[in-house]
Order: C-alpha cells, then structure tokens, then sequence
C-alpha cells in the first residue's frame, strides 16, 4: 500500500510505503510518483518517502525505489529524506545511496528531521493504492 500527496507551500512531496510491498506494487508506486513529479513541473522541492511501515524491501523493490530517487534528482529534488524501519535499514540503503548521502542530497534515518511546516497548509492526496 502507498500514498503520495504534495505540500504545494513547501515545495514537498510525501511518499508513504506500508505493509508488504513486491516488485508489482512498487512499480506502480513508482509510475504514479514520477506522474505527480511530471505534473509539478517545477524544481528545488523536498521528496519524503516513509518505507518505516513497510516490510523489507526485495532486492527488485529496493533498485525500483533507487533509480525512483535518481529520477527525482533528475526532476529537480534538492534533498530526499527516507525513513527506515531500523538501523540495520539505514545501513543498508545508506551503503546503496553512498555517494547521494556524502554529497547531502539524500538522507536516511529513524525519525522526521526537522523541517518547518507552515501553521497552515493545503495537502492534496494525488495517489493511492
């Protein structure tokens, strides 16, 4: 199960995986957010993706959502932010991201960083499955 929605006065898009997420779902997780990311047109936004709630990623999800978040680079993503589930998935996406997370255009980690939201803010649900 996935969900996509946009905060369009902070510029960020929100990706949130949970349960058990095979290859199938995750392409089609994958098309829907490069749909949304087409449809914003626009660069310098912040893509948060939740995979916390999600069983471990197969080795086909885990390269599907790689080369998902070398499309948002492409798109225009200034930073990608992904919460595990554990340390031992921080690791491991960590070792795969490497040179992303050296050069601080991705991050890995247990709870939400910091990040000013407005008091109030419009968020439209674009996708789910």
């Amino acid at each position: 199960m996935y969900l996509v929605s946009v905060q369009e006065e902070r510029a960020i898009v929100e990706a949130s995986l949970g349960g058990r997420v095979d290859s199938l779902e995750m392409r089609a997780f994958s098309e829907d957010l490069q749909e949304v990311l087409e449809s914003l047109g626009a660069s310098g936004f912040y893509l948060l993706i939740d995979h916390s709630k999600a069983k471990s990623l197969d080795i086909e999800s885990a390269k599907i959502l790689s080369d998902l978040k070398d499309l948002a680079f492409q798109y225009g993503a200034e930073k990608i932010v992904t919460l595990a589930s554990d340390e031992d998935e921080i690791a491991k996406h960590t070792t795969s991201r490497l040179q992303q997370v050296l050069e601080g255009r991705e991050e890995f980690c247990l709870d939400l960083p910091e990040i000013q939201y407005p008091v109030w803010q419009r968020q439209a649900i674009l996708r789910a499955a």
